[in-house]
């Protein structure tokens, strides 16, 4: 039985892949900070190891005892001192590459490819930092570390916009917005007709266990996206339809400028403030997220997903 390390094992995206190497009859040592979903405690072969990702000192325990290490865990935030996306989601991977027996899976974002109008981009496409946002900033650094620096087999997963059952990020966000406005408010010229980059998080479990079961994607980014195609407009009213359904909303539109201000007023101060979330929605992060048409191709995915299944099959 092979064993994985799976950090960031409270959360959305790392309770998901726990349950899917559990699934594919892994060991999995799920790495906890303070989130410790009940969960963890009824699966086959999982075992909770309460820990720190950020203490070197703790993780080198782990120092050849797992054949995989999954790093899920990270701060996913649109505001934020950058101090703590350095310690979160930098300063780790310099020690947790050297861990695994074989290979480091590492999460990344598909935001590395820059927040603006892409059409089929795929894992070729160059990453460009976004202005002032340390985000994907330092999930660019980390890619560039692993790439430079890594003397272990990895495999870089990029997920867009992850969603599915038991998500309390973005579709909450979502839904609080819709509470408190009558309308679907678009910025731009795309009009709510630009694509929003949903990613199943069980494409995203599924694609994580696929890369530690191959060596075929070895050294290599996937890009993790939905084949299926919502555009931003499509996915308000499907969360509207969800949560408000007795509610009716119309359409605004707003130019992208006005929607750039509001955005770099929340953000600015959400940041003086020192929240955890943002004051008020849209910040500017988030203003250019869904006034871009984020396109991106799933073919990588799909044929890491179909060599898991004939893997296991």
């Amino acid at each position: 039985m092979k064993t994985v390390l799976v950090t960031g094992a409270g959360g959305f995206i790392g309770l998901n892949v726990v349950k899917k190497y559990s699934e594919y009859g892994w060991k999995v040592f799920a790495l906890v900070h303070h989130n410790i979903p009940n969960e963890l405690y009824n699966m086959a072969n999982v075992e909770v190891v309460i820990g720190d990702v950020t203490d070197s000192e703790f993780m080198s325990s782990f120092n050849g005892k797992v054949d995989i290490i999954a790093h899920v865990a990270g701060l996913a935030k649109d505001i934020g001192d950058e101090k703590k996306f350095i310690m979160l989601n930098y300063e780790p991977i310099k020690f947790l590459s050297k861990l695994p027996k074989e290979k480091l899976v590492y999460v990344s974002s598909s935001d590395v490819y820059g927040i603006k109008d892409h059409f089929n981009a795929d894992e070729n496409t160059p990453m460009i930092e976004f202005p002032k946002n340390p985000y994907p900033r330092y999930k660019i650094k980390s890619e560039h570390w692993l790439r430079e620096n890594c003397n272990k087999k990895y495999v870089i997963i990029r997920p867009a916009a992850v969603w599915g059952t038991g998500d309390k990020t973005i579709e909450n966000r979502v839904v609080e917005f819709l509470k408190a406005s009558p309308y679907i408010v678009h910025f731009g010229k795309w009009r709510g007709q630009n694509r929003w980059p949903l990613a199943n998080v069980d494409n995203v479990a599924k694609t994580i266990v696929a890369v530690s079961e191959t060596n075929r994607f070895d050294n290599e980014a996937i890009t993790i996206i939905d084949s299926d195609k919502t555009t931003i407009d499509d996915y308000y009213r499907n969360i509207a339809k969800k949560y408000l359904p007795d509610k009716t909303f119309k359409n605004i539109y707003l130019p992208l400028w006005f929607g750039k201000l509001i955005g770099l007023i929340s953000t600015v101060l959400s940041n003086i403030l020192k929240l955890k979330e943002p004051i008020f929605d849209p910040t500017f992060y988030a203003v250019h997220h869904v006034s871009s048409n984020l396109d991106f191709s799933s073919d990588k995915m799909i044929e890491a997903i179909s060599t898991l299944e004939k893997i296991c099959s």
